[in-house]
C-alpha cells in the first residue's frame, strides 16, 4: 500500500486548495489506521471524524471477515478533496452503494469520478479493484456511500474455472455499471439497508455486529441481482425522478399499516404520476402491486406483534384496522402457514 508523503493533511486552505489521499483497499487495517493518522490521530472510537476545516462527519471500516471489508462513508466536504485509489494486484471486487450522483470517464488505466449536484434515489457500481480510481469531492459535497470490499480469495469460488456462465454476468455487470454509472438504482430494499448502515438510529446500534449484519444483507441482494442479469434486458427503462416517487409511496404505505388502504389513484398523485404509470412502475419494482404490498406489510406487521411482542389477535386486530376475523385468520395462513391462534 502506498501513501505519499505529500498528502494535505494539516496544510492551510490558502496554500492548498485540494486535499489528497491516497491508498488501497488490499488491507483494511492499515487503510483504518492511515485515516485515522490523517484525519482524527486523538480519535478513540470506530468513528473517524474529519477536522471541521476539511468536513462535518465521519468515515467507518470493518472487516466482516479476513476476505470482506466494509467502508462507511458519511460526511459534508468542507474543502476540495481528491482520494487516490491505487489499483489492485488481484481482482478484488468493490461493490460501491452510494446516495450522491456521480460524473465520471473511464480511461484506459484509470476511472475518474467527480461529484455531481445532480438528482439521484440511490445507485450502486461494481468495480474490478485492478483498475485504479481519482475521485474529486467538491467544497459542498455531501457524501453519503457504503463499500464491500470483496477479496479474491472470496470469490473465487463463485468465479472459479467452469462457472463461466456467472464470470460474463459479473464482467458485464461491471462494465454496465459504469456505462450506466446514474442508471443502476438501489432496490428498495437496498435502499433501506443501505439507510441503516450510513445513517442508523443510534438507539439502535449495539455493537459492531449491527453494521456486519446488514452488510451480508446487502452483499446478498448484489449475487441476486447478478444471477438474474442478462445482456438482453433493459435495466433502464425507469427513470430517477419514478423511482424516488415509488419510494416516498412505499415510505408512506409502511408507516400507515393501521390506516385503510387509500387507493391507487391518490398514490399516483403522492408521486407525481399518471395512474397507468404509477401502477406498472411500483409492480416493476416491488414485484406485487400497490395493494399487494400494504397487505402483505400489514401480514408482516401482525406476525411481529403477535409472536414477537405477544399481543392477542384481537389487540392486533384492533391496531391495523382488521374488521374480519375470518378474513384475517385465513390470510394469516395463506402467507404464514400457520393460523395466528
Amino acid at each position: 500500500m502506498v501513501y505519499p508523503e505529500d498528502t494535505h493533511s494539516g496544510a492551510s486552505l490558502k496554500s492548498l486548495p485540494m486535499y489528497k489521499y491516497t491508498f488501497d483497499f488490499s488491507d483494511i487495517d492499515r487503510l483504518r489506521d492511515y485515516f485515522h493518522s490523517e484525519l482524527d490521530p486523538k480519535g478513540t472510537t470506530d468513528r473517524i471524524f474529519f477536522p471541521p476545516e476539511i468536513g462535518d462527519g465521519y468515515l467507518q471500516y470493518y472487516k466482516i471477515s479476513p476476505e470482506v471489508f466494509l467502508l462507511i462513508n458519511n460526511y459534508t466536504a468542507n474543502a476540495d478533496i481528491e482520494y487516490i485509489r491505487k489499483p489492485a494486484e488481484e481482482r478484488d471486487l468493490i461493490l460501491h452503494f452510494r446516495k450522491y450522483a456521480l460524473d465520471h470517464e473511464v480511461t484506459s488505466d484509470e476511472i475518474i469520478s467527480r461529484y455531481s449536484n445532480g438528482y439521484t434515489p440511490g445507485n450502486m457500481r461494481c468495480i474490478d479493484a485492478r483498475t485504479g480510481e481519482r475521485v474529486f469531492i467538491a467544497k459542498g459535497g455531501v457524501v453519503k456511500s457504503t463499500m464491500i470490499v470483496l477479496k479474491k480469495s472470496f470469490t473465487k469460488s463463485y468465479l472459479m474455472k467452469g462457472n463461466e456462465a456467472l464470470v460474463d454476468k459479473v464482467d458485464h455487470y461491471i462494465k454496465q455499471s459504469h456505462k450506466h454509472i446514474n442508471k443502476f438504482y438501489l432496490s428498495y430494499r437496498q435502499s433501506k439497508l443501505f439507510d441503516q448502515i450510513v445513517e442508523p438510529f443510534e438507539d439502535k446500534v449495539e455493537s459492531y455486529l449491527f453494521y456486519l449484519a446488514r452488510a451480508v444483507l446487502l452483499l446478498e441482494t448484489f449475487w441476486k441481482d447478478v444471477l438474474k442479469w442478462t445482456t438482453e434486458e433493459n435495466p433502464f427503462s425507469i427513470n430517477s425522478s419514478q423511482i424516488g416517487g415509488i419510494y416516498k409511496v412505499t415510505d408512506y404505505l409502511e408507516n400507515n399499516l393501521n390506516e385503510p388502504f387509500i387507493g391507487v389513484d391518490q398514490l399516483a398523485t403522492m408521486a407525481y404520476m399518471s395512474r397507468t404509470s404509477f401502477f406498472n412502475t411500483f409492480k416493476e419494482i416491488h414485484n406485487q402491486t400497490p395493494l399487494e404490498f400494504f397487505n402483505n406489510k400489514k401480514l408482516e406487521r401482525s406476525y411481529n406483534m403477535i409472536f414477537t411482542k405477544q399481543l392477542s389477535v384481537k389487540e392486533v386486530m384492533s391496531n391495523l384496522n382488521y374488521s374480519n376475523s375470518s378474513k384475517f385468520r385465513k390470510a394469516f395462513f395463506d402467507r404464514f402457514n400457520i393460523y395466528p391462534d
